[in-house]
């Protein structure tokens, strides 16, 4: 088999395959200018690797196989890049009003923890502790201090 040389010749066979490559870029792509896009990038790749293409062999296989390559590699590159919105579809301060959800989100867990019990039974629990630990958790509150460190420079025991 020979090598097609002539890049006149091998274009006007291509052509001919024009309408139907159009008609699968529309299914693939669902959109007009998607499917002319895809089409054009198509003919452009074939034309640049005419010459490794084959006479004898099936052009429209050969064209269809382009196609369907070039569509999953663009596919793909856009799933790879973060979603776009444009700056006129946001609301006003849209992420003024996420800023609670943004800091509860990155809120320490032992805040989190916390949030989850009600401030009585809280407060009823601290009210109830004896005295000997009541005292090292109230100081190592009001001098910010961890608690896990507390009770060791205190040199007091901790636990119950």
């Amino acid at each position: 088999m020979g090598v097609v040389a002539d890049s006149s010749q091998f274009a006007r066979d291509a052509m001919a395959h024009a309408q139907s490559l159009y008609s699968t870029a529309l299914r693939m792509t669902r959109n007009r200018a998607d499917a002319e896009d895809l089409v054009q990038e198509t003919y452009l790749k074939a034309h640049r690797s005419y010459a490794t293409f084959e006479e004898g062999t099936n052009l429209k296989a050969w064209l269809f196989r382009i196609l369907t390559n070039t569509f999953i590699n663009t596919y793909r590159a856009k799933q790879r890049r973060p979603q776009e919105s444009d700056l006129g579809d946001v609301e006003d301060l849209y992420l003024y009003r996420r800023l609670p959800q943004i800091v509860a989100q990155s809120a320490p867990a032992e805040d989190q923890l916390l949030d989850l019990f009600p401030a009585d039974e809280v407060r009823t629990a601290i009210e109830n502790l004896p005295e000997a630990f009541l005292l090292p958790l109230l100081l190592s509150e009001s001098t910010a201090s961890p608690t896990r460190k507390s009770p060791r420079s205190w040199t007091c025991r901790s636990g119950p």
